[in-house]
């Protein structure tokens, strides 16, 4: 996991609201497949590793369609 990056970044590159970004990582915490993609370092500071995160992204794209 050598390509962490923060809430923030994770916003700038996606595009999306701190609040989603915020969301889809308490889904992946709940879901043990993503969880170990997510390094809280301090009380607000949390890395996240972006290959996840893509997969994530991915996976809940799948599940999306699933439901259609």
């Amino acid at each position: 996991m050598e390509n962490q990056i923060t809430r923030k970044e994770l916003c700038d590159k996606f595009g999306y609201s701190l609040t989603t970004i915020s969301r889809d990582l308490r889904a992946m915490r709940a879901n043990n497949e993503f969880k170990k993609y997510i390094q809280k370092t301090g009380h607000r500071t949390v890395r996240v590793d972006l290959e996840g995160y893509r997969k994530f992204l991915d996976f809940k794209e799948q599940q999306y369609k699933k439901a259609l």
